[in-house]
Protein backbone atom coordinates (compact mmCIF):
# COMPACT_ATOMS: atom_id res chain seq x y z
CA UNK A 1 0.00 0.00 0.00
CA UNK A 2 1.68 3.57 -1.01
CA UNK A 3 1.47 6.25 1.80
CA UNK A 4 0.90 9.01 -0.75
CA UNK A 5 -2.56 10.97 -0.58
CA UNK A 6 -3.04 12.61 -3.97
CA UNK A 7 -5.46 14.72 -5.32
CA UNK A 8 -5.77 15.03 -9.22
CA UNK A 9 -8.00 17.88 -10.63
CA UNK A 10 -10.20 16.69 -13.72
CA UNK A 11 -12.53 19.38 -13.34
CA UNK A 12 -12.94 22.50 -12.28
CA UNK A 13 -15.78 24.26 -13.81
CA UNK A 14 -19.78 24.37 -12.22
CA UNK A 15 -23.03 24.69 -13.97
CA UNK A 16 -22.18 23.26 -17.40
CA UNK A 17 -19.19 22.52 -19.10
CA UNK A 18 -17.42 24.96 -21.79
CA UNK A 19 -14.59 24.88 -24.39
CA UNK A 20 -12.53 27.04 -26.64
CA UNK A 21 -9.34 28.65 -26.77
CA UNK A 22 -10.74 31.04 -23.15
CA UNK A 23 -10.91 27.52 -21.45
CA UNK A 24 -7.50 26.18 -21.68
CA UNK A 25 -5.54 26.94 -18.92
CA UNK A 26 -8.26 26.41 -15.89
CA UNK A 27 -10.08 24.13 -17.82
CA UNK A 28 -13.52 23.76 -19.12
CA UNK A 29 -15.07 20.19 -17.85
CA UNK A 30 -17.28 20.28 -15.11
CA UNK A 31 -16.60 19.04 -11.43
CA UNK A 32 -14.53 16.02 -10.59
CA UNK A 33 -11.25 15.23 -8.03
CA UNK A 34 -9.82 11.78 -7.87
CA UNK A 35 -8.08 11.03 -4.56
CA UNK A 36 -5.47 8.18 -4.38
CA UNK A 37 -4.87 6.86 -1.02
CA UNK A 38 -3.12 3.96 -0.78
CA UNK A 39 -5.52 1.25 -2.96
CA UNK A 40 -8.48 3.54 -2.62
CA UNK A 41 -9.69 5.90 -5.24
CA UNK A 42 -11.75 7.87 -4.62
CA UNK A 43 -13.96 10.50 -7.17
CA UNK A 44 -15.30 13.32 -5.21
CA UNK A 45 -18.28 14.02 -8.39
CA UNK A 46 -18.99 12.85 -11.56
CA UNK A 47 -19.15 15.87 -13.44
CA UNK A 48 -17.90 15.42 -17.40
CA UNK A 49 -14.36 15.62 -15.89
CA UNK A 50 -14.70 12.26 -15.20
CA UNK A 51 -14.34 11.51 -19.55
CA UNK A 52 -10.41 11.85 -18.21
CA UNK A 53 -10.06 9.65 -15.49
CA UNK A 54 -7.90 6.66 -15.88
CA UNK A 55 -8.11 4.15 -12.83
CA UNK A 56 -5.05 2.32 -11.63
CA UNK A 57 -5.47 -1.26 -12.45
CA UNK A 58 -5.72 -2.85 -8.96
CA UNK A 59 -7.35 0.34 -7.06
CA UNK A 60 -10.36 0.02 -5.33
CA UNK A 61 -12.86 2.48 -6.76
CA UNK A 62 -15.61 4.53 -5.19
CA UNK A 63 -17.67 7.85 -6.14
CA UNK A 64 -18.74 10.16 -3.29
CA UNK A 65 -21.69 12.62 -4.65
CA UNK A 66 -22.18 16.05 -3.54
CA UNK A 67 -25.73 16.10 -4.69
CA UNK A 68 -27.23 15.50 -8.05
CA UNK A 69 -27.17 18.80 -9.96
CA UNK A 70 -26.53 18.00 -13.60
CA UNK A 71 -22.93 19.23 -13.49
CA UNK A 72 -22.03 16.64 -11.01
CA UNK A 73 -23.04 13.62 -12.60
CA UNK A 74 -23.33 14.20 -16.00
CA UNK A 75 -19.60 12.48 -16.95
CA UNK A 76 -21.19 9.14 -15.08
CA UNK A 77 -22.27 7.12 -18.34
CA UNK A 78 -18.77 7.63 -19.58
CA UNK A 79 -16.64 6.37 -17.05
CA UNK A 80 -14.36 4.19 -18.42
CA UNK A 81 -14.18 1.72 -14.85
CA UNK A 82 -18.42 1.69 -15.42
CA UNK A 83 -17.23 -1.02 -18.44
CA UNK A 84 -14.57 -3.02 -16.50
CA UNK A 85 -16.26 -6.04 -15.61
CA UNK A 86 -13.60 -6.80 -12.98
CA UNK A 87 -14.20 -3.94 -11.35
CA UNK A 88 -16.22 -2.79 -7.95
CA UNK A 89 -17.59 0.80 -8.01
CA UNK A 90 -19.24 1.97 -5.09
CA UNK A 91 -21.12 5.04 -5.34
CA UNK A 92 -22.84 7.26 -2.43
CA UNK A 93 -25.05 9.97 -1.83
CA UNK A 94 -27.66 11.39 0.00
CA UNK A 95 -31.17 10.89 -0.23
CA UNK A 96 -32.62 14.49 -1.87
CA UNK A 97 -36.20 14.95 -2.94
CA UNK A 98 -37.61 11.78 -1.91
CA UNK A 99 -35.33 10.09 -4.08
CA UNK A 100 -32.18 7.83 -3.24
CA UNK A 101 -29.20 7.93 -5.18
CA UNK A 102 -30.19 4.59 -7.50
CA UNK A 103 -33.56 6.27 -7.84
CA UNK A 104 -31.88 9.48 -8.81
CA UNK A 105 -29.46 8.21 -10.94
CA UNK A 106 -31.96 6.50 -13.15
CA UNK A 107 -34.14 8.89 -13.02
CA UNK A 108 -31.23 10.53 -15.11
CA UNK A 109 -29.52 8.03 -16.97
CA UNK A 110 -31.99 5.48 -18.28
CA UNK A 111 -33.97 5.17 -21.33
CA UNK A 112 -34.97 7.21 -23.45
CA UNK A 113 -32.36 9.60 -22.28
CA UNK A 114 -29.37 6.76 -22.16
CA UNK A 115 -29.27 3.14 -23.21
CA UNK A 116 -28.26 1.73 -20.24
CA UNK A 117 -29.04 2.56 -16.26
CA UNK A 118 -25.71 2.63 -13.99
CA UNK A 119 -26.05 -0.68 -12.63
CA UNK A 120 -26.43 -2.52 -15.98
CA UNK A 121 -23.12 -2.00 -16.92
CA UNK A 122 -20.24 -4.30 -16.88
CA UNK A 123 -18.31 -3.35 -13.31
CA UNK A 124 -20.04 -4.83 -10.01
CA UNK A 125 -21.63 -1.21 -9.03
CA UNK A 126 -22.85 -0.90 -5.35
CA UNK A 127 -25.43 2.22 -4.35
CA UNK A 128 -25.04 2.94 -1.07
CA UNK A 129 -27.44 5.75 1.10
CA UNK A 130 -24.69 7.99 2.84
CA UNK A 131 -24.39 7.82 6.38
CA UNK A 132 -25.42 10.37 8.46
CA UNK A 133 -21.89 11.18 10.34
CA UNK A 134 -18.50 9.44 9.73
CA UNK A 135 -17.44 5.76 7.99
CA UNK A 136 -14.70 4.56 6.05
CA UNK A 137 -13.29 3.57 2.98
CA UNK A 138 -10.34 1.05 3.85
CA UNK A 139 -7.84 3.67 5.42
CA UNK A 140 -9.57 6.49 4.53
CA UNK A 141 -11.61 7.94 7.34
CA UNK A 142 -14.85 10.15 5.63
CA UNK A 143 -16.72 12.95 7.04
CA UNK A 144 -20.15 14.78 6.10
CA UNK A 145 -21.73 17.94 7.00
CA UNK A 146 -25.05 19.12 4.92
CA UNK A 147 -23.83 22.02 2.95
CA UNK A 148 -26.09 25.54 2.14
CA UNK A 149 -27.38 25.24 -1.62
CA UNK A 150 -30.51 24.65 -3.23
CA UNK A 151 -31.98 20.75 -2.12
CA UNK A 152 -28.60 20.71 0.19
CA UNK A 153 -24.70 19.65 -0.87
CA UNK A 154 -22.72 17.20 1.22
CA UNK A 155 -19.84 18.39 2.25
CA UNK A 156 -16.77 15.83 2.71
CA UNK A 157 -13.73 15.50 5.23
CA UNK A 158 -11.17 12.74 3.85
CA UNK A 159 -8.59 11.40 6.16
CA UNK A 160 -5.25 9.38 5.31
CA UNK A 161 -2.66 8.85 7.46
CA UNK A 162 -2.69 12.28 9.33
CA UNK A 163 -3.44 13.79 6.57
CA UNK A 164 -6.97 15.64 5.27
CA UNK A 165 -8.56 17.40 2.85
CA UNK A 166 -12.49 19.35 2.90
CA UNK A 167 -14.13 19.38 -0.44
CA UNK A 168 -16.86 22.19 -0.13
CA UNK A 169 -18.43 23.00 -3.19
CA UNK A 170 -21.76 24.29 -4.13
CA UNK A 171 -21.57 26.03 -1.08
CA UNK A 172 -23.40 29.07 -0.16
CA UNK A 173 -21.67 31.41 2.62
CA UNK A 174 -24.07 32.89 5.70
CA UNK A 175 -22.36 33.63 9.23
CA UNK A 176 -23.80 30.12 10.46
CA UNK A 177 -22.88 28.29 7.33
CA UNK A 178 -19.27 29.64 7.41
CA UNK A 179 -18.92 29.12 10.93
CA UNK A 180 -19.93 25.66 10.92
CA UNK A 181 -17.48 24.70 7.88
CA UNK A 182 -14.44 26.43 9.52
CA UNK A 183 -15.00 24.09 12.56
CA UNK A 184 -15.44 21.05 10.21
CA UNK A 185 -12.16 21.82 8.51
CA UNK A 186 -10.50 22.69 11.05
CA UNK A 187 -6.43 21.83 10.41
CA UNK A 188 -7.38 20.29 7.35
CA UNK A 189 -4.44 20.02 5.04
CA UNK A 190 -6.22 21.30 1.59
CA UNK A 191 -9.85 23.29 1.77
CA UNK A 192 -11.31 23.05 -1.75
CA UNK A 193 -13.76 25.75 -1.45
CA UNK A 194 -16.67 26.96 -4.32
CA UNK A 195 -15.59 30.23 -5.16
CA UNK A 196 -18.17 30.69 -8.46
CA UNK A 197 -18.72 34.31 -8.43
CA UNK A 198 -16.78 37.41 -7.31
CA UNK A 199 -17.42 39.55 -4.22
CA UNK A 200 -19.10 41.94 -7.03
CA UNK A 201 -21.32 39.98 -8.33
CA UNK A 202 -22.47 38.02 -5.36
CA UNK A 203 -25.61 40.29 -4.94
CA UNK A 204 -26.66 39.49 -8.21
CA UNK A 205 -26.74 35.66 -7.65
CA UNK A 206 -27.51 35.36 -3.64
CA UNK A 207 -29.67 32.20 -3.30
CA UNK A 208 -28.31 30.43 -5.65
CA UNK A 209 -26.12 28.11 -3.39
CA UNK A 210 -22.35 29.13 -4.32
CA UNK A 211 -19.75 31.39 -2.62
CA UNK A 212 -16.46 33.89 -3.38
CA UNK A 213 -12.95 33.58 -3.16
CA UNK A 214 -12.76 36.47 -0.23
CA UNK A 215 -15.42 34.51 1.73
CA UNK A 216 -13.29 31.55 1.01
CA UNK A 217 -9.53 32.89 2.16
CA UNK A 218 -11.87 33.92 5.46
CA UNK A 219 -13.63 30.42 6.15
CA UNK A 220 -9.86 28.77 4.95
CA UNK A 221 -7.88 31.28 7.23
CA UNK A 222 -10.68 30.41 10.75
CA UNK A 223 -9.83 26.75 9.67
CA UNK A 224 -6.30 26.98 9.49
CA UNK A 225 -6.28 25.27 6.55
CA UNK A 226 -2.79 24.67 5.46
CA UNK A 227 -3.99 25.01 1.59
CA UNK A 228 -7.13 26.62 -0.31
CA UNK A 229 -7.95 25.28 -3.48
CA UNK A 230 -10.58 27.58 -4.92
CA UNK A 231 -13.08 25.52 -7.17
CA UNK A 232 -16.59 25.38 -8.83
CA UNK A 233 -15.19 28.22 -11.38
CA UNK A 234 -18.13 30.50 -13.20
CA UNK A 235 -18.33 28.74 -17.13
CA UNK A 236 -18.36 32.41 -17.96
CA UNK A 237 -15.17 32.67 -16.33
CA UNK A 238 -12.19 33.22 -19.10
CA UNK A 239 -8.64 32.15 -18.15
CA UNK A 240 -7.58 35.77 -18.24
CA UNK A 241 -9.84 36.68 -16.31
CA UNK A 242 -9.25 33.64 -13.59
CA UNK A 243 -5.23 34.65 -13.90
CA UNK A 244 -6.26 38.02 -12.34
CA UNK A 245 -7.75 36.38 -8.96
CA UNK A 246 -5.05 34.32 -8.68
CA UNK A 247 -2.92 37.55 -8.70
CA UNK A 248 -5.12 39.22 -6.51
CA UNK A 249 -4.53 36.85 -3.91
CA UNK A 250 -0.66 36.26 -5.19
CA UNK A 251 0.88 39.10 -3.18
CA UNK A 252 -1.59 38.33 0.25
CA UNK A 253 -0.75 34.50 0.79
CA UNK A 254 0.73 31.24 -0.55
CA UNK A 255 -2.22 29.07 0.72
CA UNK A 256 -3.98 30.23 -2.61
CA UNK A 257 -4.69 28.26 -5.77
CA UNK A 258 -7.14 28.29 -8.11
CA UNK A 259 -7.66 24.62 -9.35
CA UNK A 260 -6.82 24.08 -13.06
CA UNK A 261 -7.18 20.78 -15.14
CA UNK A 262 -4.01 18.30 -14.45
CA UNK A 263 -3.21 19.89 -11.68
CA UNK A 264 -1.88 17.01 -9.14
CA UNK A 265 -1.65 17.64 -5.42
CA UNK A 266 -0.14 15.79 -2.74
CA UNK A 267 -0.96 16.03 0.38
Amino acid sequence: MSNEFELNVLGTRGSMPVNGKNFLTYGGATSCYRILAGNEEIYLDAGNGILDARPEPNTRITILLTHMHLDHIIGMPFFVALGQANRRVDIYAKERAGLNVTEALDRLISPPFWPLKVGQYPADVAFHELPAENFSIGAVAVDVMEGSHPLGSTIYKLTYRGKSLVYATDFEHTPESCAALAGFAKDCDLLLYDAQYTAAEYDKYRGFGHSTPQIGFEVGTKANAGKILFVHHDPRRTDEELSAMEREFAGRTDKIMFAKTGDKILL
